[in-house]
């Protein structure tokens, strides 16, 4: 079998986990990037989900907003290479947002004092995924990263972030924009001195909702149109950078038949927004057994795997029991693995399946996280 992954850690600019939760795909993340880091690649992981995972993978107690420097064994001073991490805060994101293009100084602190912003800025759907793109550009751009690998949530919707940046554009859409501009600001053609849509919408607005509402949304409205060109652009620019060749999706899932199920779904919701999963990581894989699994097994668990592989001859009957036991457990579990792997192999081709064999331990240090990865990039079945 080839080998999908070193191809993409050695030459791509931007690869997005995704995936089903519980699965260990921000761990791999983490280990994607310290492949990276190691091959003298400058390469920064940066989380969309709140929780500790990736700090814990990387034997930290928290990330923040910023790129952090995660030092680790072999790392030389020669080493053009290197590995940070940070984790996405949503509104620290969006108040640099403003910091960078704020007109000026009264213009910032209006915004920052509105109401609606504040609402919109840590509960409007699709926020934290259009903040995640925001920060995935800035990181991309910035010159100081050779790869940005990016974990989404462990949720359904972890790939609403690539449909964030319309969404947010279509929120910020002139036409809808100047029904909220004041009346110095709108058209001041014939009809429009007659029947103005934006005086209706807001008589209308101000009837069901309140005049302190709809005087924050107008507010809102016209100190945020400094914003409207910078997002049309960011937009733009975030797509472009999704849909280019060196940008690749991996799906991250495991070997039980539901989660095989949930990677389906994945690509399907993928290829639906134009985009193709470049290769899928089967992690936590149960290693084969001798004679194809020891064929099903059979009566007694094959006489408790033919008494616990001819274990010494003084052993307890009770432990050999239990050990065989333990075997025709881990034997039926490798073999419907390998029959999780072939069915996955068969819908989207061997040379996109890369499996990773369970290492019986949460990944906790660099040293762990360097062995993980080391299956990633071996060849051949892992």
């Amino acid at each position: 079998m080839s080998q999908p992954i070193t191809p993409i850690i050695e030459d791509g600019r931007l690869i997005v986990c995704a995936g089903p939760g519980g699965v260990g795909k921000t761990t791999t993340a983490a280990a994607l990037g310290l492949q990276a880091a190691l091959r003298g690649r400058r390469c920064i992981v940066l989380t969309i989900d709140p929780a500790k995972r990736l700090a814990n993978s990387l034997g930290l107690n928290r990330l923040t907003n910023e790129p952090q420097r995660i030092e680790f064994n072999g790392q030389g001073e020669e080493d053009p290479g290197g590995l940070w991490a940070m984790m996405l805060d949503q509104t620290e994101t969006f108040e640099e947002l403003l910091r960078r293009n704020a007109p000026d100084s009264a213009s910032l602190e209006r915004s920052r004092s509105n109401d609606i912003y504040r609402l919109m800025s840590t509960t409007l759907h699709g926020i934290q995924e259009y903040a995640a793109l925001e920060k995935l550009h800035e990181l991309y751009t910035s010159g100081d990263f050779d790869l940005v690998v990016l974990d989404t949530p462990p949720t359904a919707n972890a790939l609403d972030f690539l449909d964030a940046p319309k969404r947010l554009r279509r929120f910020f859409d002139r036409r809808v924009m100047k029904w909220f501009l004041p009346d110095d600001q709108r058209s001041t053609g014939l009809v429009s001195r007659f029947i103005n849509p934006g005086t209706v919408v807001l008589k209308l607005l101000r009837r069901f909702l309140g005049d302190s509402f709809v005087d924050e949304l107008v507010e809102f409205f016209d100190t945020f149109q400094y914003l409207q060109e910078t997002l049309e652009e960011r937009g733009e620019l975030i797509e472009y950078i999704l849909s280019d060749v060196r940008t690749h999706f991996l799906v991250v899932t495991s070997p039980d038949p539901r989660r095989i199920d949930e990677a389906f779904h994945f690509r399907d919701k993928l290829s639906s927004l134009q985009q193709e999963v470049t290769a899928f990581l089967v992690n936590r894989v149960t290693p084969p057994f001798d004679e194809e699994d020891l064929e099903g097994l059979g009566p007694e668990d094959l006489q408790r795997v033919r008494r616990a592989d001819a274990a010494p001859l003084e052993a307890p009957d009770a432990l050999l029991d239990a050990m065989g036991e333990h075997y025709a457990a881990l034997a039926r579990l490798a073999r419907r693995d390998r029959h999780s792997l072939q069915r996955l192999a068969d819908a989207v081709g061997q040379d996109a399946v890369q499996s990773i064999p369970v290492l019986g331990e949460d990944v906790h240090s660099i040293d762990q996280l360097r062995t993980l990865g080391s299956f990633m990039t071996s060849q051949g079945d892992a």
